[in-house]
């Protein structure tokens, strides 16, 4: 393996991976799966145009102190500020980033990396090897809120061998590692613990974070020095904060902003069907509606069955997703490996069915709180999720929690009784996700562990070709039973951009890449 030109580099984003099985699985499950214009593509590339200033628009705030997790505060700059070691391209196959080369020993269990030896982060100083062995060490700390973190406790030890080689000695193999050096940015030592408050915000990315105002702006300026073949073709990249939903369509479609983040899936669609703008494919998110099994009535699996038979999920994808989303009770990236099918619909919209499980339970005529973040597509879940829980029978209100109380609360554990959650991690391996995903890793919002959960999430950590379909199908179903985690959709995420817009790309859970992005001569 070697390094790359810019030219050359990724331009699909990870929902694309499994886009075409999952629009397969579309039809298959839900019997349709409607279309949406994506970013124009087939037109010759105009010529780059030096200059200008990236105006973004983004419902969230940064997040600077949880830059190791996929926080939507964070999609706007992260990937403009720090490179990782790698990007996995629309096949999850590793392309050079920081990393040149790779190359496993004959039992997949030390991985030595060599590194790019013309990189400097944003202060000066040059990048090494330490800085690997630093960052990845990051990602294994509960403070750093890293999803990831329960694949980096696979790695059991990363050296440095001089400045421009890394070795990773992993407990066994693993098919989650380079999804670890995908998503994992690399920091720089010095200055880390001045990040939190936006102070120093150091990278080596093609982007300097030049400042922060919280719930207002950040400004990011052109890294001259970048190590790309080219640099980036922009002076400046601004990004507002604008949570109100209006406010935020009105921005785009004003001129006062090049691209949205974070828009109300009513305001894609409709923009998207628009000649001037056109949609960035942002990643597949998985939706679940989850419970805390201590809390009753929820420590019954019968109450939590019901809650699965009362959903309406086609009313959901149609209303919420514009049918674009794939109806599926299973936790797995459509048509992966070991992908059980035949249990994707395990459970149906059956009213009479949860209201006859919610008796079985007890639980009849329970009042429950639903708790879910402050963005518009979780409104607009939780208004209908409410309507059927009300339909089987239970007395439903709601809390809407601010994205950093929101996520502070899904880490700790404490976010409530039932809760609606939203994963960006759809194209991954089922080996990761089950150690990724916040619904159903250990420590999990739900706080379900059990001894036979664990030993299923083992055999699927050890499983190979041969083995992978029996050990992927037994964990869903022992899943379905317990019910502890509910899938309500798995559907893409679209940024809006103008179309004159050129070069921008998605990559990493939503992230925004803009090395190549230019704006057109005036």
């Amino acid at each position: 393996m070697s390094s790359t030109s810019r030219g050359s580099r990724l331009r699909t984003a990870r929902w694309a991976r499994g886009l075409a099985t999952a629009v397969v699985a579309a039809v298959v499950l839900t019997g349709c799966a409607v279309a949406q214009k994506p970013a124009a593509e087939s037109a010759a590339p105009a010529a780059p145009v030096e200059g200008g200033t990236l105006r973004v628009a983004a419902a969230a705030d940064a997040q600077p102190q949880f830059v190791m997790a996929n926080r939507a505060g964070n999609w706007s700059w992260r990937r403009l500020v720090f490179d990782s070691l790698i990007e996995l391209d629309k096949d999850a196959t590793p392309q050079p980033l920081l990393a040149t080369d790779w190359s496993y020993n004959d039992d997949r269990t030390e991985l030595t990396l060599t590194l790019r030896d013309d990189v400097a982060f944003h202060s000066g100083r040059a990048f090494t090897a330490a800085d690997v062995v630093f960052s990845l060490e990051q990602v294994q700390l509960p403070a750093n809120a890293s999803q990831l973190a329960g694949v980096a406790k696979g790695i059991t030890s990363v050296a440095a061998s001089g400045d421009d080689t890394v070795v990773i000695t992993l407990a066994a193999p693993s098919d989650s590692l380079f999804d670890l050096l995908d998503l994992t940015p690399i920091v720089d030592s010095e200055t880390w613990g001045a990040i939190a408050d936006g102070k120093e915000v150091i990278g080596t990315g093609p982007f300097t974070w030049k400042s922060w105002t919280p719930g207002a702006s950040i400004t990011l300026e052109k890294n001259a020095e970048y190590w790309g073949d080219e640099g980036p073709y922009l002076d400046e990249v601004d990004i507002s904060i604008i949570s109100d939903t209006t406010a935020l369509q009105t921005a785009l479609t004003s001129g006062a902003a090049d691209v949205a983040l974070g828009m109300a899936q009513a305001d894609v669609v409709r923009l998207g069907k628009d000649e001037a703008y056109s949609l960035l494919d942002a990643g597949g998110v998985f939706y679940p509606f989850g419970v805390d099994v201590t809390q009753a009535p929820f420590d019954k699996p019968e109450a939590r069955q019901a809650l699965s038979y009362a959903i309406d999920r086609e009313r959901i994808n149609e209303q919420v997703f514009g049918g674009d989303g794939v109806i599926t009770d299973l936790w797995w990236t459509p048509g992966s490996p070991g992908y059980p099918t035949d249990l994707a619909t395990h459970y149906t919209y059956d009213t009479e069915k949860a209201k006859s499980l919610l008796d079985e339970a007890g639980a009849a005529g329970a009042s429950i709180t639903i708790t879910y973040a402050n963005l518009p597509v979780m409104k607009s879940l939780f208004e209908i999720v409410q309507n059927n829980l009300q339909e089987a029978g239970l007395e439903v209100t709601g809390e809407a929690l601010d994205l950093p109380d929101y996520d502070k609360r899904q880490v700790d554990g404490t976010i409530g009784q039932s809760f609606l959650l939203l994963h960006g991690m759809v194209g991954f391996s089922t080996a990761t996700l089950i150690d990724a995903m916040p619904s159903i890793r250990s420590g999990n919002a739900s706080h379900f562990d059990t001894p036979e959960y664990t030993e299923l999430k083992d055999a699927v950590r050890g499983a190979d070709d041969s083995t992978r379909d029996a050990a992927v199908k037994a964990l869903s179903e022992y899943m379905l039973d317990q019910a502890f985690s509910n899938i309500i959709a798995v559907a893409p995420q679209y940024h809006v951009q103008t179309s004159a817009l050129q070069g921008l790309r998605v990559v990493s859970l939503g992230s925004l890449v803009a090395t190549d992005a230019f704006l057109p001569e005036k």
